[in-house]
């Protein structure tokens, strides 16, 4: 399989940090092979799924990536306090736009914070619009994020808020050793997901998706197969998977589960896809249809009756209760890692009950391919 330009970069930075890392003793083979499972299915980059899982902290991943990438290194809780004359060098749309924060100015230069550090043509092409030499910095993702809600107004995804409520956490506790994990014989969770209960959320949307070859309309299902065989990357795999599904029914989603909440991943709507659904957020603690699916990890087909959470999700779709839903779990090695949600008439749903849940069966298999091309890669 020929990946693009831009998967092929992304993979050769992922093995380069995680080496890194190793080399420094900070991290272990095993705990490089979790984190890259757990990016493959949550999405994002690896220094953040590192820093989730409480195998790196903030400040060792930016002094490794100014190793890495030989970037100007700076405490990433610096970003937090920039003057105001500085951040009115990036106009507000700008910021957002390019995913950018100032940090300070020295003449002619101008010490930038930036999503790709390694994409020349949006370095050189800043240079131009701020008539300044940008000197990139090395800065975790997370911190970034973090920065452009402060200064910016940035709307975080769930994910990103749930992980800066963590950080928080983290700083007040007491350090501990992070970079090896024990776990006891009789209770090894494979992800903690930022403490267990605590954790509440995911965006659905961290890494550039590519669009599908065909319409929608023209999607079969020999070739949703094919694209779920080839992923390149965890958002293919719902593009695909809510494409063909959303042309079938008359509503379909995806979520991702990671308790203590359900959120929104990638949606259809009579066979559009639809906006905004990755800031849906469900507690599994609540009364909603998604529950019992995650309780008895086994699927779900009947009415989505009436409560506050159920209308929640229902109002994604424009839709009122009473609706009839097919609720799937995703389950990798093991894990139930996300869910499977389609709205339509009964009859229909239970006309085609088995063909999904053929679906859903290799939608989990490519999750798993996924993770194998992916430790190919950087092996």
């Amino acid at each position: 399989m020929n990946l693009p330009e831009d998967q092929l970069k992304a993979n050769t930075l992922q093995r380069r940090l995680g080496d890194y890392l190793i080399a420094a003793g900070q991290l272990t083979p095993e705990q490089l092979d979790e984190a890259i499972e757990y990016q493959c299915i949550y999405g994002g980059r690896l220094g953040t799924s590192l820093v989730e899982l409480g195998f790196v902290n903030e400040e060792l991943l930016a002094r490794i990536l100014s190793q890495q990438l030989r970037l100007h290194y700076i405490k990433p809780e610096l970003l937090m306090d920039v003057s105001q004359n500085i951040l009115d060098l990036i106009p507000k749309k700008f910021a957002l736009k390019y995913q950018i924060v100032p940090y300070r100015k020295d003449q002619g230069k101008l010490y930038l914070a930036m999503n790709d550090v390694t994409n020349l043509a949006v370095i050189d092409e800043l240079s131009f619009q701020l008539n300044h030499i940008i000197i990139p910095l090395a800065i975790p993702e997370i911190r970034l994020m973090l920065a452009l809600k402060k200064h910016y107004g940035l709307k975080l995804s769930p994910r990103f808020e749930s992980l800066e409520a963590q950080l928080k956490k983290r700083s007040k506790a007491v350090e501990k050793p992070t970079a090896k994990r024990v776990m006891t014989d009789d209770k090894k969770e494979a992800w903690p997901l930022l403490g267990d209960e605590e954790y509440s959320g995911e965006a659905a949307n961290d890494e550039p998706c590519f669009g599908l070859a065909t319409s929608p309309g023209d999607i079969s299902q020999t070739s949703l197969f094919q694209q779920l065989a080839t992923a390149g990357n965890r958002d293919d795999i719902a593009k695909a998977l809510t494409a063909y599904l959303g042309q079938e029914f008359a509503a379909c989603g995806l979520l991702m589960v990671r308790s203590p909440n359900v959120t929104g991943w990638m949606a259809s709507f009579h066979g559009t896809e639809l906006s905004g659904f990755d800031q849906l957020s469900i507690p599994l603690n609540g009364n909603s249809i998604f529950s019992q699916v995650v309780e008895s990890r086994s699927h779900y087909l009947g009415p989505v009756i009436e409560t506050p959470d159920n209308c929640t999700l229902l109002q994604c779709f424009n839709a009122k209760p009473t609706q009839n839903a097919l609720i799937i779990p995703l389950l990798v090695r093991d894990r139930l890692i996300s869910i499977l949600y389609l709205q339509d008439n009964l009859e229909q749903l239970e006309l085609r009950f088995a063909e999904v849940q053929n679906i859903a069966r290799k939608t989990e298999m490519s999750f798993t391919l996924l993770i194998l091309k992916n430790k190919i890669l950087t092996t």
